[in-house]
């Protein structure tokens, strides 16, 4: 029996077809860590959005910052999406969050949110605190002077009848 050419398994063709998914993977790759790195970046910017409205310092686990664990004592994260590290030594490193890897950028934004998301309500409830009570004083105050230009047409209107009155008893 002679085996014909499509049925002869050529070494060459298996080996293409390996390098081709190779290919496709690398391809695939290269997409996913373009995606990572802008996925990163609009993270960042997010985060230094909400920041900016508190303006305050965010302590952070050291020991989620897989890239300067190792001799960290504090870390934390301040305005603009920098990071301050102190080591053991008290040397003190600020870094921004670009700078970082995707996955420290990640853990940052994971540890950071439940301490923005607190200080933001508060400051939100003082702020709205403070709103409610300018309101009512500025209403009191269009009262108070609804008040006085009535105060002052009352007296107007008794100064016109007191000066008709007076001049015709004038008469």
């Amino acid at each position: 029996m002679v085996e014909s050419k499509n049925e002869v398994e050529n070494p060459f063709d298996k080996f293409a077809a390996g390098l081709r998914e190779v290919q496709s993977e690398v391809a695939q790759l290269s997409e996913l860590d373009e995606m990572e790195r802008t996925y990163s970046i609009r993270l960042i910017d997010s985060i230094k959005l909400l920041q900016s409205q508190i303006d305050v310092a965010i302590p952070l686990h050291v020991n989620l910052l897989s890239t300067y664990q190792s001799n960290l004592k504090t870390a934390f994260l301040v305005s603009e999406g920098v990071v301050v590290l102190t080591d053991k030594d008290g040397t003190t490193l600020s870094l921004p969050l670009t700078q970082f890897k995707p996955q420290d950028i990640l853990a940052v934004v994971q540890d950071a949110t439940p301490a923005l998301r607190e200080i933001i309500s508060e400051k939100r409830k003082l702020v709205g605190g403070r709103v409610d009570i300018l309101e009512r004083i500025l209403k009191d105050m269009k009262k108070a002077g609804s008040s006085m230009k009535q105060s002052k047409r009352d007296a107007m209107d008794a100064s016109e009848d007191d000066l008709i009155r007076s001049s015709l008893t004038n008469e």
